[in-house]
């Protein structure tokens, strides 16, 4: 359904965009991650026809409708955009809004698919109701009734929950998950928050610095992400410092383990390995001792800041069952587990 060949966007002389390539299928629900300023709208923005690109192609069905020198309007496109501040006409009804785009459908019609997408999203009996009397998430079920309406090729969410706040975020990225799958519908979103790239999207492109890091599914991203920023910005986690072994193993103060024969390592390299809180075992029968310099209750667990006595007071974070209650600078047995092991090059900026 969509198609992108190493697309880059300029503003001025500054490129926002460099060299970016994916594809998404027929009903497969994609995310663009990233910090601010990475580049993820704009990429967006172009895909929708709102910005030129300054090179590559843009294939939408397979037709191009963007290249150095060609340009399809947005309007042309088939593309429908969910903004973040919904973009509800407010003199205009629930169902009015929803309709407005529907040119080409008689009234009976209109109706019909009116009613359609309100049961769909939740909103049964909502038509003669205003922007302004709905919550947030409310409008933003509309707003994605609107342009879900005409059935576009590819539905672009930009930023869509952002003004919603943490938990009904979780939920609506939930409902729009099965909402969008029950309409076999493409869909591009744009975020910085990775919980809501997980509980939307079948494949996610981490972007920094205008340029796409890794396009995978959300597994991959997590257990064999392809450099440390991507590492680092999904999940949390901390590097350690080790180095490669005589027996091409990796040796570091919390252990000796084995390492992917092919990952091309050598006898003295100095690597740096990812540890999440998961990665780290509170077990009291270890011998292996840490420190709790912080803690953050979250109901069923407790996620500790550990200081390790014996690896240069580097420190460790793990995801404790509750009933763990230890208190600050406490010492708690630890050990590793491993199942993932995630290697870079050190670049001598860790512990």
């Amino acid at each position: 359904m969509l198609s992108l060949n190493n697309v880059s966007v300029a503003y001025q002389k500054t490129q926002a965009v460099q060299n970016v390539t994916f594809e998404l299928g027929v009903g497969q629900i994609g995310c663009l991650l990233g910090p601010s300023g990475c580049g993820k709208t704009s990429l967006l923005r172009a895909v929708a026809g709102f910005e030129k690109i300054a090179e590559g192609q843009i294939s939408l069905r397979q037709q191009l409708v963007s290249a150095k020198h060609s340009h399809v309007e947005p309007e042309k496109r088939r593309v429908a955009v969910v903004f973040q501040d919904y973009a509800l006409f407010p003199h205009l009804t629930v169902a009015q809004n929803i309709a407005f785009g529907l040119h080409e459908y008689t009234r009976a019609q209109k109706f019909q698919r009116v009613t359609e997408l309100l049961m769909l999203v939740g909103l049964p009996g909502y038509e003669r109701r205003y922007p302004h009397a709905l919550s947030g998430g409310q409008q933003q079920r509309v707003a994605l009734a609107r342009a879900m309406a005409a059935k576009p090729d590819l539905l672009l969410l930009d930023e869509p929950f952002s003004s919603l706040d943490a938990e009904l975020r979780d939920d609506l990225a939930k409902e729009l998950r099965v909402i969008l799958k029950h309409e076999n519908t493409t869909a591009l979103m744009v975020t910085h928050d990775q919980n809501e790239a997980f509980a939307m999207a079948d494949v996610i492109g981490v972007m920094d610095q205008g340029r796409l890091m890794q396009w995978t599914d959300a597994y991959a991203l997590y257990h064999r992400p392809v450099n440390r920023f991507v590492a680092s910005f999904v999940g949390d986690g901390v590097f350690l410092s080790a180095t490669i072994d005589n027996n091409i193993k990796l040796n570091s103060g919390l252990g000796v383990f084995p390492i992917n024969p092919e990952s091309g390592f050598k006898q003295g390299d100095k690597v740096v390995f990812l540890v999440r809180p998961d990665d780290i075992i509170h077990d009291d029968e270890s011998e292996t001792l840490a420190k709790v310099v912080d803690r953050s209750f979250q109901g069923s667990h407790i996620l500790y800041q550990l200081e390790l006595q014996h690896v240069g007071h580097a420190r460790v974070l793990c995801l404790a069952l509750s009933h763990h209650d230890h208190q600050l600078n406490e010492l708690i047995g630890i050990r590793l587990d491993l199942e993932h092991l995630i290697v870079f090059k050190d670049n001598g900026d860790v512990a």
